[in-house]
């Protein structure tokens, strides 16, 4: 299950901002590393959410903090106006409006928290969205199975950095698709399993995408005019390796943009999200292209770096955007 993306839709952007009026930056500017766990390729950390403990996925895909509607009972979490996650593979969920009173995570706290109570949530599980990341710079070291809030420069000096916009709550930045830098682009630490791209841009590509005629798509997608079967190659550094990731494709702009893709691929070893500086950066040349974030390092057998889209629908059944209900 994929995170909700670019999660605004009828929870306007006006209303999350004024919500957020009240929310407090974190005060601690210390920084503190605490060991991290997986959810597929995606990664989590404990957090406490109104003192009740959950497994929170670090989700720069998010635009706003998800919970589970388990978690929010739990937590007591009043439910206030409701809106509509529409799925690109043709599901549909009903999600409320909420307020965090404290957030707390490694002994930080922020209180007056929006936040979505969603139903394609399980468990005692949430995202953590922008946030998150807006009050809490964060380095997620994938390959040590640790995060890292306010990470010191000395951990940041051998990575690669992006630029990105946040206008939307997002990350937009141009990446290398097929041999071609594309712009406005979506990172997505919250997606499992591959990336959208707008059929706008194909024809910019220096190189076609890669068909498999083994991928199974969701019929309802094929409905809604999503065409999923094919692959990319990715690179968010110039001289980095390449990653094949599966690639869904859409006629109209997925929310908007370029593209929306993953950044847990296998060459990428750690990610750090500097919202205050408006960049992320990436290490993908430390460690040996074979790893994955599956098993400890020092299990990983050689592999090559090229993974080939997996013969399921996932790309997109881990791809929710919030829209209108049709």
């Amino acid at each position: 299950m994929r995170s909700t993306a670019l999660a605004i839709s009828l929870f306007s952007l006006g209303a999350l901002l004024a919500f957020g009026v009240g929310a407090r930056p974190a005060l601690a500017a210390a920084s503190v590393t605490l060991a991290s766990g997986f959810n597929e390729t995606r990664t989590t950390i404990p957090v406490t959410v109104e003192g009740v403990r959950a497994s929170c996925v670090l989700d720069t895909g998010s635009s706003v903090m998800l919970v589970s509607p388990a978690l929010a009972r739990e937590a007591g979490l009043q439910s206030q106006g409701g809106t509509f996650e529409v799925a690109p593979d043709g599901r549909t969920y009903a999600d409320r409006q909420t307020i965090v009173g404290r957030f707390t995570v490694a002994g930080n706290l922020m209180r007056d928290v929006p936040a979505l109570i969603s139903s394609n949530l399980s468990g005692s599980s949430a995202l953590c969205g922008y946030d998150f990341f807006a009050r809490f710079p964060t380095l997620i070291d994938r390959y040590h199975r640790t995060v890292t809030l306010f990470p010191p420069a000395s951990k940041l000096a051998h990575l690669h950095c992006l630029p990105v916009a946040l206008g939307p709550r997002v990350p937009l930045a141009t990446v290398e698709i097929n041999g071609t830098w594309l712009d406005n682009v979506v990172l997505d630490s919250g997606m499992a399993g591959g990336g959208a791209l707008w059929d706008g841009v194909r024809s910019r590509l220096s190189r076609p995408l890669i068909t498999s005629a083994d991928y199974v798509t969701n019929q309802s997608a094929v409905r809604n005019g999503f065409a999923c079967g094919a692959s990319a190659w990715i690179r968010y550094a110039s001289g980095a390796p390449e990653t094949s990731m599966p690639i869904c494709t859409e006629p109209r702009r997925p929310d908007g943009y370029n593209g929306i893709i993953e950044t847990n691929l296998s060459t990428v070893h750690a990610v750090a999200v500097d919202y205050p500086r408006k960049r992320i950066c990436f290490d993908v040349a430390q460690y040996s292209p074979g790893w994955t974030a599956a098993q400890p390092p020092q299990a990983q057998a050689q592999a090559p770096q090229a993974q080939q889209p997996q013969s399921n629908g996932g790309a997109w059944s881990r791809f929710n955007s919030l829209r209108p209900p049709l």
